[in-house]
């Protein structure tokens, strides 16, 4: 905390003291630019009331704050009247309302996320709306060596922050290690140049750049028009004017004709540790999450157990945590790495083919949303365990078959396509031989 000079302590008591009921508290505050005529944000209320928006704050203590009030609340850069690109700009997003509200939707469980972290470090709102600026909070992958994630980060400085970043697995894709490292940017930029715009432009074009083009001035003096003829390249400059034409748009969304969507509680996302790495095809299944969905989220996963693998976490619509625990119980964390899609070949039933691999067919039910004891027709797909296996059913499907109710040994022999001789010869058995439900007959030649 800092404090004037010219007052002690005990003055500010005194002061405290003297005030009204309300509490005594000491906040710095960002110096506004010299030369800029539009002051700071207003408070919420404010805000929302002049803009006619309509949506007044609820009472703390009984309904909490939606997102878009809490990022209001927490919105630090001049607003719309900073300059006329950012009007302009504004004008562009909201051209069409419909999509701009659709896009927002989608991005909720992310923006959810980022502002919960931003809440965390104490930072002004419209940092949450960073990653729609640079990616419309899509997951976007590298082209060649160029930025990649929803916050768009360069390889180099991921690389310098401690992610992982190739091929097969880049962290920049993670969205919670990724928000940590755009936040630790952030803040360093503001420590560098204390002043807000500053560090959006230096998140864009680097620190050094900035410096430079700052040419030992300070930023905090610096007017709109000031800030806005600093030799940066256009594309830097326009970086900071949609991010306060985001925030102009969310504080006064009736202005230019948009409704904010709604907030779905059970699309937030939660953080789910794991015992090893899984299959995302599997969590998926287990999650009872459409699998395209769940990549959605947890985009850097190769779904592969490997010493260079993906963090043992998964990020999961709070809705479908519960479900994915509880299926995840009944698998052994062996089970969970690899596993592939195969094709039936003739028909079969579950529980026979997880004799055939020695799994648990309770396992394999829950990884393909099936019940204990279904049938399985030809050209029916299945998750399975372990890597892509050679066989096929309708040849030799495995080394053992369980005996049930109404099986013949010709009608076995022909279901696995070997011959009766072979298989009465391979089980020490005649034609006369009873067959018994629940026993195991040997389906291949016994190995050398």
């Amino acid at each position: 905390m800092r404090l004037a000079t010219y007052r002690t302590w005990w003055q500010l008591a005194a002061t405290c003291l003297l005030s009204t009921l309300a509490a005594c508290s000491v906040v710095e505050q960002r110096p506004i630019p010299a030369k800029t005529t539009q002051t700071l944000a207003k408070t919420t209320q404010n805000a929302e009331r002049e803009a006619g928006v309509g949506e007044p704050a609820p009472p703390s203590t009984t309904n909490p704050l939606t997102p878009w009030q809490r990022l209001r609340q927490r919105f630090a850069l001049p607003g719309c009247d900073y300059s006329d690109a950012v009007i302009a700009e504004a004008r562009r997003y909201t051209r069409q309302p419909k999509h701009f509200s659709n896009n927002w939707r989608d991005a909720m469980p992310l923006l959810l996320l980022v502002l919960e972290r931003i809440e965390r470090h104490d930072l002004p709102g419209e940092f949450a709306l960073l990653p729609y600026v640079e990616s419309h909070y899509r997951q976007l992958p590298a082209r060649s060596n160029g930025a990649a994630g929803m916050w768009q980060l360069m390889g180099r400085t991921a690389v310098d922050h401690g992610l992982r970043v190739g091929r097969d697995h880049d962290e920049r894709l993670d969205a919670l290690a990724a928000t940590d490292v755009a936040i630790e940017l952030i803040e360093r930029y503001d420590r560098e140049f204390g002043d807000w715009r500053a560090a959006d432009l230096a998140f864009n074009a680097g620190e050094f750049r900035v410096k430079r083009a700052l040419a030992g001035r300070q930023a905090s003096d610096l007017s709109a028009e000031d800030l806005a003829h600093m030799k940066l390249s256009a594309t830097t400059h326009q970086h900071l004017v949609r991010l306060i034409a985001l925030a102009c748009i969310i504080k006064e969304p009736q202005r230019f004709g948009v409704t904010l969507p709604d907030v779905d509680p059970a699309a937030e996302l939660k953080e789910v540790a794991l015992p090893v790495a899984i299959d995302l095809r599997l969590a998926a299944a287990l999650a009872e999450l459409p699998l395209t969905d769940l990549f959605r989220f947890n985009p850097t996963w190769i779904g592969q157990p490997s010493q260079s693998g993906p963090a043992i976490r998964l990020l999961l619509p709070t809705a479908n945590v519960d479900r994915f625990n509880e299926a995840l119980a009944y698998i052994p964390g062996s089970s969970l790495g690899a596993w592939h899609v195969q094709r039936m070949e003739s028909p079969t039933s579950l529980d026979e083919l997880a004799t055939v691999l020695n799994t648990d067919p309770s396992v394999l039910a829950l990884a393909n949303r099936l019940e204990r004891g279904s049938s399985l027709l030809p050209g029916q797909t299945l998750l399975l365990p372990g890597v892509q296996t050679s066989f096929k059913t309708g040849e030799n499907i495995g080394e053992t078959h369980t005996i049930k109710t109404g099986d013949t040994l010709s009608a076995i022999a022909h279901r696995y396509g070997v011959s009766l001789k072979n298989l009465l010869h391979w089980n020490t058995l005649t034609n006369k031989s009873i067959l018994r439900t629940g026993s195991t007959l040997r389906i291949q030649a016994p190995s050398p």
